[in-house]
């Protein structure tokens, strides 16, 4: 037990990320506020056995017509039968889980059995120290599912006694989801950077992102790679003017003035680039937007487009990760999630469930 309510509350700051799709009730909104949305919630917990019951680093791939991929952090799998206490015989399953939304129906997958579920891509021990493998995002080409992760290594110092150790891309099949390769990015020993957020196409290239930590500050950074045989290959770094295959070069993009989240969303929207992050910190319930017209920024256009409520009304509550899901789009809505958890675990199945909201692109964009 002191384990699990260490792990807990570490996976606050870490992970997070949060799906949306269909708009609960939300139809529009002529004031520009962010409206809840409750169905993503029922379609991605669903009543059942040997289900996803309740987890954080909620973050969501396409890979097919109304058909996505979302990847989750540390999770509870067992029994859900729409009761908001988790039962008893759930297993906590550390690293990764995955489930993928088919329209309305979704199917949990992990590794193991049902009685001793695992994570979908398991980690080794690091000098004998408890290793996992946390997602970041990734995107479906031909079959093959490109995903970055993190590998953390926890210690026995207390519950912040953890490290990232690595920054891996794994290539998977789809849709049996077996481990075809997996390279370390060499940039991460050199620079720091998380890179592995806001993965899309542009001119040949596919751009990603990474939050550099130092404390609670933390910038924003880009990379990009050419695919190549269907493998990332070729890694360049922005500098801030330009492209170095030099990671030690890497400059953070310029016009973000709030620590970036250790998740985040930069997606295309018309001819302009979203980022999407809450602000970094335990206690930080600000949800921000800003808009370049180009993969590199620079970032202007900022707006404080929501604030969590729930760590307000309940103290035992934080909130972190927010991220957007664009693929869900619904009346000039955009889907946005964010991570709940608790600073002393309770068995609510709610306490460790994201919440969505709908925002519109007026308020982001104007």
């Amino acid at each position: 037990m002191k384990r699990l309510k260490r792990i807990l509350s570490y996976l606050s700051v870490i992970i997070a990320v949060l799906p949306a799709s269909c708009h609960g009730g939300a139809t529009g909104n002529s004031s520009n506020e962010a409206v809840p949305d409750t169905l993503m919630g029922k379609r991605l917990f669903p009543v059942g056995k040997d289900v996803l019951i309740s987890a954080d680093g909620v973050i969501s791939i396409v890979v097919g017509k109304n058909k996505s991929l979302w990847l989750w952090g540390d999770s509870f799998i067992g029994e859900s039968k729409g009761g908001d206490i988790r039962d008893s015989l759930s297993r906590m399953v550390l690293g990764n889980v995955f489930v993928l939304l088919d329209g309305d129906s979704a199917r949990t997958i992990c590794g193991g059995t049902p009685g001793n579920p695992l994570p979908v891509i398991a980690g080794e021990p690091v000098d004998g120290r408890h290793a996992v493998y946390w997602p970041h995002h990734g995107f479906l080409k031909d079959g093959v599912l490109h995903l970055f992760t993190s590998n953390i290594v926890f210690g026995e110092g207390g519950m912040w006694d953890f490290h990232c150790r690595a920054v891996a891309y794994f290539r998977l099949s789809y849709p049996g989801f077996k481990i075809i390769d997996r390279q370390e990015m060499d940039s991460y020993p050199i620079n720091q950077v998380a890179y592995g957020y806001g993965l899309h196409e542009y001119q040949g290239y596919y751009y990603f992102y990474g939050n550099l930590s130092d404390g609670f500050a933390a910038t924003l950074h880009a990379g990009r790679a050419r695919l190549a045989g269907n493998r990332l290959q070729d890694w360049e770094y922005f500098d801030g003017t330009a492209w170095t295959s030099d990671p030690s070069k890497t400059a953070p993009l310029e016009g973000v003035d709030v620590p970036v989240s250790s998740q985040f969303s930069i997606f295309k929207y018309k001819r302009k680039y979203i980022l999407l992050t809450q602000e970094k910190g335990i206690g930080a319930n600000d949800i921000y937007t800003f808009v370049a017209d180009s993969p590199t920024g620079p970032w202007y256009n900022k707006k404080k487009i929501y604030s969590t409520p729930e760590p307000v009304h309940d103290k035992n509550l934080f909130a972190y990760n927010a991220m957007a899901h664009p693929q869900y789009d619904r009346d000039e809505m955009l889907l946005v999630s964010y991570c709940l958890n608790t600073h002393q675990p309770t068995l609510k199945v709610s306490d460790y469930r994201p919440r969505f909201i709908r925002v519109s692109y007026e308020l982001i964009v104007e």
